[in-house]
């Protein structure tokens, strides 16, 4: 787009797409330029201005749940900041930290939505479009010059002769079905969610027959990357055409993690009660949470056996349901 910045203007708004490109929207004399860029390659759709129809904005939760989420994770870091000392409260302090400042910039720009443009032969979203404010700036800026294009329509025209519907000459190779917003994109992320659940589970049937701290390191890593990983793909997730299938299940899974999490927590600071002194020697700590066996005790083999099971349930049910479609 460099070379052609005189003849484009770049309106308010870019998405970045998961790991990979970016989603933006340019205006030119007669058309909205709608770019994917990723890796140096650009996908272009033109949409010109008497063609198109409406664009349509819609208000959703998205913004509050991630709000939600950042505080409950800013909460959960400062309570663990202030129950243990040194390295460990330092390191929760720091993550508290992050977490609110993610939260703030996560409020103050305001709630999120999702927008489509719509014309005659098909329905595109706007993925670039997906916070309020900046997508009140781009239709303001949009209506006068579709106005313009187009003409306006005075209210008193609608009351008193009414609007007939224009009759449309489709030619043959627009008589396919309209574009419609899918969520293929958006199961990169829940596929990779389930993947890692499958992982988590076979980790912790390893720990099940076999105690070592290099195991229970490795399984609280891939417990985080769950955890992160649902909370990416509960956000991607709205406003995206998913099975209602995958959507019960991506919940089941954060009702999930977020049990184990609590129960993981309790397990912390029972070794913590039953080893005062290692409060102060986190290496000790861990190393006596790793050579606890869940034949120690009836609840120890309840919580492995409910973890073990439920990740790998969740993980190959989620597989098998996203590859189907």
């Amino acid at each position: 787009m460099s070379n052609a910045s005189k003849e484009y203007t770049r309106l308010p708004g870019k998405k970045k797409n998961f790991l990979i490109g970016y989603y933006s929207l340019w205006l030119g004399y007669d058309h909205l330029l709608y770019i994917f860029s990723r890796f140096g390659i650009e996908d272009y759709k033109r949409f010109y201005f008497k063609d198109i129809q409406a664009v349509i904005t819609r208000k959703t939760a998205t913004g509050k749940i991630q709000n939600l989420i950042l505080s409950i994770f800013c909460i959960l870091f400062s309570l663990m900041a202030l129950y243990l000392k040194g390295g460990w409260s330092i390191f929760n302090w720091s993550m508290a930290g992050l977490m609110a400042i993610f939260l703030m910039i996560n409020w103050l720009r305001g709630p999120t939505c999702v927008s489509h443009l719509q014309t005659a032969v098909q329905t595109e979203k706007l993925y670039s479009l997906y916070r309020l404010k900046t997508a009140k700036k781009v239709m303001n800026r949009l209506r006068l010059i579709i106005e313009h294009e187009q003409g306006k329509l005075a209210r008193e025209d609608i009351i008193e002769k009414g609007v007939k519907a224009p009759t449309l000459k489709i030619s043959p190779e627009h008589t396919k079905m309209p574009y419609l917003p899918t969520g293929q994109d958006g199961m990169k992320v829940h596929k990779i969610l389930f993947a890692i659940l499958i992982f988590d589970g076979l980790v912790t049937y390893l720990d099940f027959f076999y105690n070592h701290v290099a195991i229970t390191l490795f399984g609280t890593t891939i417990s985080m990357a769950a955890c992160v990983l649902v909370i990416m793909a509960l956000v991607r997730q709205h406003g995206i055409n998913l099975k209602s299938s995958i959507r019960m299940i991506t919940w089941t899974a954060f009702v999930y993690l977020c049990i184990n999490m609590f129960i993981g927590y309790i397990y912390y600071f029972v070794v913590i009660f039953r080893n005062p002194k290692m409060s102060h020697n986190q290496w000790e700590l861990i190393k006596a949470m790793s050579q606890m066996s869940p034949w120690d005790s009836s609840m120890m083999m309840g919580v492995y056996i409910f973890s073990i099971c439920s990740s790998l349930i969740i993980g190959l049910s989620g597989l098998i349901i996203s590859r189907r479609g």
